[in-house]
């Protein structure tokens, strides 16, 4: 599972989002996100990996739970299990909810399954895809500018932290300005660092030959197949449950 070929990932990342997108029920998110995290430990089980994703999951799990909680009280919909002014606890507010929460946390195990993705490996499963090498390019860019914008901003984090400047000392109410006034320098580095990439796209001679050749290529193996298929089948198998 470790050495599956990323096209391979990419058809199961866009079959599982899919489903989420389709059914809003709690036990199909709950699944997809079991299903996920299973997926992740298969294909890389070191522990740094795993701590990884629950340091992503720890760290913005907090604003997740936050907005489920805003959710749960201001949609009204269904059984009203309490009602206090505008404000009310009802069936459809809790299950949108958590489905809703379920999902967030899916995106950001599926991050975690991409973001670790060498930036050479996606530009040739586009290729073997056939995607003309421009739509290739800023796919791949847009994926790794998340990690990019990350390390920035963790950097930015530790300065303070060298200057006696923690963070997380500070009272909740002024946490919100301090971040905030982390962002755009944060931001103004990142687009310098495009701006660099694109002088030296330029000098390399980007897009100056239609036809590009590598020295390396994606094949898919027979267990590429096996997982393509199998979770095409599945898929199509699960729509059809539900929807029967």
């Amino acid at each position: 599972m470790q050495n599956l070929n990323l096209r391979s990932i990419l058809i199961i990342v866009i079959l599982i989002t899919s489903l989420s997108v389709i059914f809003q029920d709690l036990i199909m998110q709950i699944s997809l996100l079991s299903a996920t995290f299973i997926l992740i430990i298969l294909k890389n089980p070191s522990k740094d990996s795993i701590n990884r994703i629950f340091h992503r999951l720890h760290t913005i799990g907090r604003v997740i739970v936050t907005l489920m909680f805003f959710q749960v009280l201001f949609r009204n919909e269904g059984t009203v299990y309490f009602s206090y002014g505008i404000i009310s606890i009802t069936s459809g507010g809790i299950t949108y909810g958590l489905v809703s929460s379920m999902r967030f946390f899916l995106i950001i195990l599926i991050a975690s399954l991409l973001f670790d993705v060498p930036y050479s490996d996606y530009l040739l499963a586009f290729k073997a895809w056939k995607f003309p090498y421009e739509i290739s390019f800023m796919v791949a860019s847009v994926i790794h500018f998340i990690p990019i914008f990350s390390l920035e901003f963790s950097k930015c984090i530790e300065a303070l932290k060298l200057r006696g400047i923690d963070l997380n000392n500070l009272k909740w109410r002024n946490r919100p300005k301090a971040y905030i006034s982390l962002i755009f320098p944060v931001i103004a580095k990142a687009i310098n660092d495009v701006q660099y990439r694109a002088i030296s796209l330029e000098l390399r001679g980007f897009r100056l030959h239609k036809n590009r050749t590598s020295i390396y290529e994606d094949k898919l193996r027979t267990i590429d197949w096996i997982v393509q298929i199998s979770a095409f089948i599945v898929f199509v198998f699960v729509i059809w449950i539900k929807t029967r």
